[in-house]
């Protein structure tokens, strides 16, 4: 049996709490919010420079070492792309000379990465635009509410970092709510 709320499509099993429901309401506004900004920066990092988000964002990574070779495994650890995606990307990147692999010398399993010049100039053009363009898609909000929501969202990912460090999954609390 569902309840309604605001919407039609609002419409929840009536087992979940209102705790449930607001922390379920909060998850809804990020991922609307991450899908809108994503989508047009993505959009227009394609249209400006033909790069994904996922390129731009590998790059940042790498770029944040200086050029300083970095392992690829530090690097996917940092990236909003899968895991199984990087391989793939970098790939890419150094058939179009923007990054160059190597083996690590201490452990030839595994490789590093580092930024070319063209990696480089590509990625101080585009984080000049990103920079612009996040600050354009977010100027109707004050600058005091954005450090205040920039701290908000941290005590967010604490949180969620905190019940995941805990090892508490969403099935151990089902169970504990129903009293197993």
């Amino acid at each position: 049996m569902a309840i309604m709320l605001n919407h039609p499509e609002d419409t929840k099993p009536d087992h979940i709490s209102d705790s449930e429901r607001l922390s379920l309401s909060l998850w809804l506004q990020l991922m609307k919010c991450t899908k809108e900004i994503e989508s047009g920066v993505g959009g227009r990092l394609r249209k400006a420079y033909s790069q994904s988000l996922a390129r731009f964002d590998l790059l940042s990574q790498v770029h944040r070492f200086g050029g300083d070779w970095v392992a690829v495994g530090k690097v996917s650890g940092r990236v909003m792309a899968s895991s199984g995606n990087i391989t793939a990307l970098v790939d890419r990147m150094v058939a179009e000379d923007l990054v160059v692999r190597r083996a690590s010398p201490d452990d030839r399993r595994s490789h590093q990465l580092r930024m070319t010049e063209n990696g480089r100039k590509l990625f101080d053009e585009m984080a000049t635009d990103h920079a612009r363009w996040v600050d354009d898609a977010l100027d109707g909000i004050e600058d005091t509410n954005k450090q205040r929501l920039i701290a908000m969202l941290i005590e967010v990912r604490r949180a969620f970092e905190a019940t995941e460090s805990r090892g508490k999954t969403p099935v151990d609390r089902a169970t504990a709510r129903a009293g197993a």
